[in-house]
């Protein structure tokens, strides 16, 4: 999976899974990848600005196996 945040400043990433993927990340337009291994069928993604932080995030699953 790849997650970018484009704008200034930063952001907090949460990823519910059975074991869940919280991660603060910089929205300088650089994605961020994370390999994703746990087997289930609905996956929740969130995130949430820090003070003072503007823009936007995209996320985009690479590959999906069954």
């Amino acid at each position: 999976m790849s997650v970018a945040c484009a704008g200034k400043g930063k952001i907090v990433l949460s990823i519910a899974l059975k074991a869940p993927v919280r991660r603060t990340m910089d929205c300088d337009g650089v994605p961020l990848q994370l390999r994703i291994t746990a087997s289930t069928a609905r996956v929740t993604i969130d995130t949430e600005r820090m003070p003072g932080a503007t823009g936007m995030v995209a996320w985009r699953m690479d590959r999906v196996e069954k």
